[in-house]
């Protein structure tokens, strides 16, 4: 059998040796439209990210996946630090947010479908630009993505959108990465599989990002019947919901027989939520309190084991696209 390998910001490992596994993460925003729109978005000190990895790491987190994506943002050589000064395992998304963080005259709006996509190829089998495609230069780190993403907006995914995840597919399709999506308040994420399955991907090979936003088992029942992995990170976001919400969908889903779809993560993508930069709760609540709230509400450590560590495992390791 061949091993399963996840593409790390300092290179390829198995998937076994992932560990406990932050699913969705924030640990870099250098800048952008959407920071200049809301300045809570700027996280661009690597010494506060390395404080709040290395708090996690000493409950036992190992790998923490980044879903900043392209020009918005993202900063892969800090990745590429912070990596190499925690001992972190760090995965990087290359592909797209929702309109918001890209200007009427960006790019995305102006290349076609292929030329996205082999841009998106490239940054899997290449290197990632070290500027994130912001131009028109070309940088390219030795350091590779491992994931591709793409968004929808609330409740509709608009016609951009709707190329760039069709490039997404496409990229899928010869790279073998996985898709990680982002569901604004946990709408369209149904859609975006039937969007993505028309473009010829597998729903197994897709994880619908921060579904627990709608906290609607039914729907998350529904989604899990397509296949795809549910990324959980609104522990926490009590201006939301309780907690007893996650709790309880996390539980219902187990019922149901979809443990092995279930990812856990923060999207701390907001300075207050972190205590590095004076926030709270930290990047560490997910271990130090959340998880121990589920085991507490009679999660078994078999299932806990699930969530953060086989499920992971499964979710970002490359696939063998026929």
């Amino acid at each position: 059998m061949e091993q399963r390998m996840v593409r790390t910001v300092l290179g390829d490992i198995p998937a076994e040796q992932l560990g406990i596994v932050y699913a969705h993460e924030h640990l870099i925003i250098q800048g952008g439209l959407g920071v200049m729109k809301n300045k809570d978005l700027l996280l661009n000190r690597i010494d506060h990210a390395i404080t709040e990895v290395q708090e996690c790491m000493s409950y036992g987190a190992q790998t923490f996946i980044d879903y900043m994506p392209l020009d918005c943002g993202r900063n892969p050589a800090a990745l590429v630090d912070i990596a190499k000064q925690t001992g972190a395992h760090i995965v990087a998304v290359t592909g797209f947010h929702k309109p918001m963080y890209y200007d009427d005259l960006h790019w995305i709006y102006q290349y076609s479908v292929d030329q996205i996509a082999e841009l998106l190829i490239a940054e899997c089998e290449v290197g990632m630009d070290r500027h994130s495609y912001n131009g028109p230069l070309v940088d390219r780190l030795s350091a590779k993505a491992g994931v591709l993403k793409g968004a929808s907006d609330y409740h509709v995914t608009a016609a951009v959108s709707q190329k760039l995840f069709e490039a997404v597919a496409i990229a899928h399709l010869a790279t073998g990465m996985p898709i990680a999506t982002h569901t604004e308040h946990g709408t369209c994420g149904l859609e975006q599989i039937t969007l993505l399955s028309k473009f010829g991907v597998d729903p197994k090979n897709v994880i619908i990002c921060h579904m627990d936003r709608n906290p609607d088992l039914y729907l998350h029942k529904e989604l899990a019947a397509t296949g795809c992995f549910l990324e959980y990170d609104n522990a926490s976001r009590i201006k939301y919901h309780s907690d007893a919400h996650s709790v309880a969908l996390i539980r219902g889903l187990i019922e149901a027989g979809h443990e092995r779809q279930l990812l856990l993560g923060t999207d701390f993508a907001l300075r207050s939520y972190w205590k590095a930069y004076g926030g709270g709760p930290g990047m560490a609540h997910m271990l130090a309190a959340f998880v121990p709230r589920l085991r507490a509400e009679g999660i078994s450590d078999t299932y806990l084991d699930f969530m953060l560590k086989s499920n992971p495992a499964d979710a970002y390791a490359m696939k063998n696209i026929n």
